[in-house]
């Protein structure tokens, strides 16, 4: 055979080899085992990975896109509209805005007898050295429950004005300095509060509410200074009754301040042991005139400076002008906050004779104000504690 004709021969002998093996492979199924699906195989396996990449980045990558903005942005815009709304909100006469928190209940009030003599039926409070309860260097307010019984404190009216006539009521709060100035002082005359202030050589005002408060009923009153100008504001039961234009200047207690000798028969205290000084000058006296002056110049049926007969709860002082506007009176006894300079919830009890301190609740730095209690025993009655309460009597 010539060459060429082999090298036909071989040609076609490869030809039909190649063609046979293709008519194998096309005969096979496709998930069958052969040595030729071995690429394919090895290919085929590098597939998961493609699936699990972009499974990976959209667990990771969607929530942290997503979550960041749902957290943040009601965080911003909440704080916002709060800081919006406190400065639309807060009144300008008051030196914060901040929420009182209320406790449940009252226990106790202290009741007065009106005795207003021999430094008995009275809470004192010592302002000198300086306390907290030392109010009328800055803005205040002096707040408290107040009950009296139709036909008690029988104090005429006064004229109000340009005076010191609160000493002539029956006097609940007596923060006096005898012959002096810088003082204040409130009392129920012809049954109405009367607040009045002495500036220091600024002058003096007394203004006059016009709710008679000798109903049996308990009324919350508060009076309230403006250090700037000296204004002032009285309110009942969260209602402005008067206001006007007080003595500009401090009126606290001048610290170390001697205390006014006016020699006898003037403060001449229990068995003229005072010897005509007036030592109750450094304190702020609850329920009656705190220099004893009817035991010298007046009679106990006709006193020159009548003391309180009734009750009084939940005294407070703070310093700030808490009330920019009517308000409703609150309806449970107060709790403190950055504001109180010293609450007095009188609730030591038990019922009967408070011989005792009266505790200062306040929190307040520099404190607290213990208040003393001078009671005359069953001859001079008063204070006493009792379980009558604006919120309620007290469940025995």
């Amino acid at each position: 055979m010539s060459g060429l004709a082999r090298y036909w021969s071989r040609g076609v002998g490869w030809l039909a080899v190649l063609l046979m093996a293709s008519a194998c492979r096309a005969a096979l199924p496709e998930t069958g085992a052969s040595d030729l699906d071995t690429p394919l195989t090895t290919f085929t396996a590098l597939a998961p990975p493609r699936a699990t990449k972009p499974q990976t980045v959209a667990t990771a990558t969607a929530p942290a896109e997503t979550a960041q903005p749902r957290s943040t942005k009601p965080q911003t815009i909440a704080t916002a509209t709060e800081g919006e709304a406190a400065a639309i909100v807060a009144p300008p006469v008051t030196s914060t805005a901040r929420p009182t928190p209320l406790p449940a209940i009252s226990g106790y009030s202290l009741r007065f007898f009106g005795t207003g003599r021999q430094d008995i039926d009275r809470v004192k409070l010592r302002l000198d050295p300086p306390v907290p309860a030392d109010i009328g260097a800055t803005d205040f307010t002096l707040e408290f429950w107040v009950k009296a019984e139709p036909g008690s404190n029988p104090a005429p009216a006064v004229a109000c004005g340009a005076n010191n006539v609160w000493i002539n009521g029956n006097v609940v709060v007596d923060r006096d300095r005898f012959n002096q100035d810088r003082k204040f002082g409130l009392s129920l005359a012809g049954g109405v509060v009367v607040f009045g202030v002495t500036g220091p050589g600024t002058g003096e005002a007394t203004l006059c509410g016009n709710s008679d408060l000798r109903d049996g009923a308990w009324h919350h009153v508060a009076v309230q200074r403006r250090r700037t100008d000296g204004y002032l504001w009285l309110y009942v039961d969260g209602r402005l009754e008067a206001e006007v234009d007080g003595p500009d200047g401090d009126i606290s207690y001048p610290d170390g301040a001697a205390p006014g000798r006016p020699g006898a028969p003037w403060c001449s205290g229990p068995g003229g042991g005072w010897g005509g000084a007036c030592v109750n000058d450094p304190y702020l006296v609850i329920g009656a005139e705190k220099h004893d002056a009817d035991q010298d110049g007046g009679t106990l049926t006709n006193p020159l400076y009548p003391a309180f007969a009734g009750w009084v709860d939940e005294l407070r002082l703070s310093g700030s002008l808490r009330y920019a506007a009517e308000f409703d009176p609150p309806g449970v006894a107060f709790a403190p906050d950055v504001d109180t300079l010293a609450l007095f919830h009188f609730d030591e009890g038990p019922v009967g004779t408070c011989t005792q301190q009266v505790l200062d609740s306040a929190n307040a730095a520099g404190g607290p104000t213990p208040g003393e209690c001078r009671n005359g025993g069953p001859e001079m009655p008063g204070p006493e504690y009792s379980p009558d309460t604006p919120f309620g009597a007290r469940e025995p």
